[in-house]
């Protein structure tokens, strides 16, 4: 789990500016990816360092639906990107997540990873009064380098909540809290599948969050029992809609594992 600003900004730019010739009109669209609607659709972005993902993978809970995804531009390895959606029925069940996926610094052991500094400044472009959604991102963990998340070889799924709505919560239980970065998280405990999944929750909506995950894995390996050993194979960052609509975009959006 359209008109956009940037078009009405382009339009009020070429009011008032130079006319623009057609060819560097057409190179600056070029720079704008696909609309992704297709349940599983991807896109390669900045060269391959990240991967759009529509990921549409709970939609079959929906009564009715639809969910697009699509990257307007890139800034060295920031990305803005934007994904709309409506989703009705199975209200309990996330329909979506959509993201975008690291693809370069993976399979390092926690104990070898020095920080994970990360910028994520989003928005409700808009939103239904009825929406129950997080925005969050999602690592995973496992013994099998080169694996990835939600797979027969995970072993477990850090959740890091910077929004929750309409009474959204994550799996399992509330076990506590946790002082990471300087803020109080809300710290839950549950099982999917075979892993186990850690989930830290705001305490109140973060739409720009410029920090760093690696404490976040600390705490996990100082309190938690996570073996620091375990190897970071996935990182992603996007939304889980149950119910509603809306369009969550994103304004700037980069991370790295060092």
């Amino acid at each position: 789990m359209k008109v956009f600003a940037t078009v009405f900004l382009a339009l009020a730019l070429g009011a008032v500016s130079s006319p623009v010739p057609n060819d560097e009109r057409e190179v600056g669209l070029a720079k704008r990816g696909a609309v992704l609607t297709a349940q599983f659709a991807t896109e390669s972005e900045i060269n391959g360092r990240f991967i759009l993902e529509n990921n549409l993978w709970g939609q079959s809970a929906a009564t009715s639906g639809f969910q697009s995804s699509q990257v307007t531009a890139t800034n060295g390895n920031a990305v803005t990107w934007h994904t709309t959606y409506t989703w009705t029925g199975g209200n309990f069940q996330v329909k979506s997540y959509a993201n975008l996926d690291l693809r370069t610094g993976l399979g390092k052991s926690i104990s070898s990873i020095s920080s994970i500094p990360t910028t994520w400044q989003w928005t409700y472009s808009s939103a239904s009064s009825n929406l129950v959604a997080d925005v969050s991102y999602d690592l995973w963990l496992s013994n099998v380098a080169g694996s990835g998340g939600a797979s027969s070889s995970s072993t477990f799924e850090i959740m890091v909540w910077l929004s929750t709505r309409g009474g959204a919560g994550p799996a399992g239980s509330q076990i506590g809290t946790a002082s990471v970065n300087g803020v109080t998280w809300r710290l839950f405990k549950g099982t999917v599948s075979t892993w186990t999944v850690f989930s830290f929750v705001a305490p109140n909506e973060i739409t720009n969050f410029n920090s760093d995950l690696k404490p976040f894995l600390t705490f996990l390996t100082q309190n938690q029992g996570v073996p620091s050993s375990q190897l970071l194979v996935q990182a992603q960052a996007g939304t889980e809609p149950f119910i509603g609509s809306a369009t969550l975009t994103t304004n700037s959006y980069s991370i790295s594992i060092n």
